[in-house]
């Protein structure tokens, strides 16, 4: 999912048809609105509608469009309320956005092959990648050695900047302000956000990284 100033946006998934489904959650409004051509859905999550709800009224709307959409269903199973706070949903865009801004700024000062920022729902981080053009054996597949930078939003949040593959010697390096190395679960930088972060910080924060370990990750 791709970050808005808004909330997110979904990849829009091609129908029997030939329309386009597009789904948003709307943080301001605070509205899930998925849209299959000219029809339109919006569901209030202020009123804690279930997954499985979302899922099935998702659904309906793609199935005037062709068959039916093919839903996950180990992710549409939980017909439970799902608890909702504007307030909370409010500060999140509000950090998000200032996220994205930082890693906008971190690619366009890196240069190179870079993608980002995008969502992760899995975990609801917000990270970008930048690629190097060396090779890495990843069970069995060729894949490119890289560095992402993220925010992610749990109950002390942090920005996150991880090389891959990762060495020792990366961690020998001092990182600006309060960052330090984590090497517990996962190996990289993380600055844990007690107070707000400006885009400058956070941005250097990702270039330091980027110094210290694209010599060794290059070709």
């Amino acid at each position: 999912m791709d970050p808005t100033v808004r909330g997110f946006v979904a990849t829009p998934v091609p129908l029997a048809d030939g329309a386009q489904l597009t789904s948003e959650l709307d943080l301001v409004d605070h509205l899930i609105v998925a849209i299959a051509g000219d029809d339109r859905l919006e569901i209030d999550v202020r009123g804690g509608p279930s997954p499985a709800s979302v899922a099935a009224g998702i659904g309906r709307l793609a199935s005037l469009h062709g068959p039916d959409l093919a839903i996950d269903p180990d992710r549409a199973t939980d017909d439970g309320a799902q608890p909702y706070v504007p307030f909370h949903a409010e500060a999140l865009l509000r950090s998000a956005v200032a996220a994205v801004a930082a890693m906008r700024s971190l690619n366009e000062t890196l240069g190179g092959e870079v993608t980002g920022p995008h969502l992760w729902p899995h975990g609801f981080d917000i990270a970008t990648e930048w690629y190097s053009e060396r090779l890495v054996d990843y069970d069995g597949t060729p894949t490119n050695a890289q560095i992402g930078m993220g925010w992610y939003p749990s109950d002390v949040s942090y920005l996150y900047v991880k090389p891959w593959p990762f060495h020792d010697e990366f961690a020998d390096h001092d990182l600006p302000g309060r960052a330090g190395w984590h090497r517990s679960g996962w190996e990289g930088a993380r600055l844990d956000i007690v107070e707000p972060v400006d885009v400058s910080t956070a941005c250097s924060l990702g270039v330091a990284v980027h110094d210290i370990a694209a010599p060794r990750l290059s070709p």
